[in-house]
């Protein structure tokens, strides 16, 4: 194995001295493509060799492995799998366990390699975060050049757990906290439509010229839970980012729907305030393009005057044209009185605009549902989950790719008869580079001579 992993560094170097010694000016772009290939290339066999390695050392320690029941049953079969440095080919022992009757490559375990993993942990992260923004097919061609199927993709992002954001090390102080609860409506592959929920917290917003950006925010979102299960989500990262005595109002943002005033009573200090956005939808709809009666129901309505609301109300049914037009009114009075105290609510300057419409455009609907797809419930959980996650700053790592496998220890002395072939191979790694024993001198051969008898390693 030392003579192996020698030749793959000195072949290595030799091409990249060799490289720069082609007497011709080397561009950034050549340099940076050619490079990137040749150490690909080589980091691909340096990983090979390990692996091969291990292998060999796992199935030299009879005593060890067969204490615990693995007899070897095939040898040298081929594994391929796509890395951050492309497609890595190698070959391991097959193993058959007389204690349980259950077969396993010993090497993929210890690895941590799965059975029918095609992608490695670090290649799975990057497709998983690139899909969170793309489509399955989209995000393989980015990050693997389309080598990877999309079903691939999507098993991986199904595979997606503990996307959790860390609160703040020092919780923050803030008087007072923003948050807004909205949903999007998304179609599922059975032709049906549901809706996936969405809650934003924050500190308020900053104005950078004519745009606003809302400070410190974070969302969460799901599919299939409970409203007290989002909403008690909500509320522990509340209690773990802020200091809860500094708080002095809460303001939930909402339609009014039953789910989002459900939060009142999971957030402390908490005021509600009918979202504006959906107002003025409401106020649009009932005023039948007439602004003039749109204006004079906003008027009563940021005046918190219920008493001159009623009577345009009773105005606006009493010359309706049609029972449609009057159950058109009723609903829009009802609307109001159901959640007169979010009207209340403007009356308090801290109160101010919401964002809840364009929250959900750019966490949710901009994946989930502004393009004709259907969803299947486990996909819709998932991607909600991974959206909310990555929009509130987080980035997708290995450990959040779920892994069903166990792994097979090995013992330090294992380790010790790999680990010693690298360490001996350092020490001669420069000794027989070619450029250094053609004969030529110039300043490389001069300054790689000095690195070698200096003693240092490349």
């Amino acid at each position: 194995m030392n003579n192996i992993i020698q030749q793959i560094c000195e072949n290595y170097i030799s091409e990249v001295l060799l490289f720069f010694d082609a007497r011709t000016i080397k561009t950034l772009d050549e340099i940076e493509v050619n490079l990137k290939e040749k150490t690909d290339e080589y980091l691909r066999q340096m990983i090979k060799a390990y692996f091969e390695g291990l292998d060999q050392a796992i199935a030299d320690d009879k005593t060890g492995r067969k204490k615990k029941g693995y007899v070897i049953e095939q040898k040298a079969v081929k594994r391929e799998i796509y890395t951050q440095f492309g497609s890595l080919g190698f070959k391991r022992r097959y193993y058959k366990n007389k204690l349980t009757g259950g077969y396993s490559y010993l090497l993929d375990n210890v690895v941590g390699i799965e059975s029918y993993d095609r992608v490695s942990g670090t290649v799975s992260a990057a497709l998983v975060e690139s899909a969170s923004e793309v489509s399955y097919a989209k995000s393989s061609k980015y990050i693997c050049d389309g080598d990877i199927s999309r079903q691939t993709v999507k098993n991986k992002i199904r595979r997606t757990e503990d996307l959790k954001a860390e609160a703040p090390e020092e919780k923050r102080n803030i008087k007072y906290l923003h948050v807004e609860a909205d949903e999007d409506h998304v179609s599922l592959q059975d032709g049906t439509d549901t809706i996936v929920p969405l809650i934003s917290i924050y500190e308020g917003v900053e104005h950078i010229g004519k745009r606003g950006k809302c400070i410190n925010i974070h969302h969460i979102s799901s599919y299939g839970k409970s409203a007290d299960d989002i909403w008690q989500e909500a509320a522990e990262w509340i209690y773990s980012a802020y200091n809860e005595d500094e708080i002095e109002k809460i303001y939930l943002h909402g339609d009014g729907a039953p789910w989002i005033k459900k939060g009142k009573y999971y957030l402390p200090k908490v005021q509600f305030v009918l979202d504006r956005y959906h107002l003025n939808k409401a106020l649009k709809e009932v005023s039948g393009g007439d602004e003039l009666v749109c204006a004079k129901l906003k008027a009563a309505i940021m005046e918190a005057d219920k008493k001159s609301l009623k009577e345009l109300c009773r105005e606006l049914r009493k010359d309706a044209e049609s029972d449609k037009v009057k159950e058109k009114v009723d609903r829009f009075r009802n609307y109001i009185e159901t959640n007169w105290e979010g009207i209340e609510a403007y009356q308090d300057g801290g109160s101010r605009g919401s964002n809840t419409e364009g929250h959900v455009s750019h966490v949710l609907s901009s994946r989930l549902s502004s393009r004709p797809i259907g969803w299947s419930r486990e996909g819709l959980k998932a991607m909600a989950e991974l959206r909310a996650y990555c929009c509130s700053g987080g980035h997708i790592e290995t450990k959040h790719i779920r892994k069903a496998e166990g792994s097979y220890k090995v013992t330090r002395k294992i380790l010790d008869k790999v680990s010693r072939s690298y360490r001996n191979t350092s020490k001669e790694i420069l000794h027989n580079i070619t450029v250094l024993n053609i004969g030529k001198v110039d300043s490389l051969s001069r300054t790689l001579k000095g690195i070698k008898n200096s003693g240092y390693i490349i």
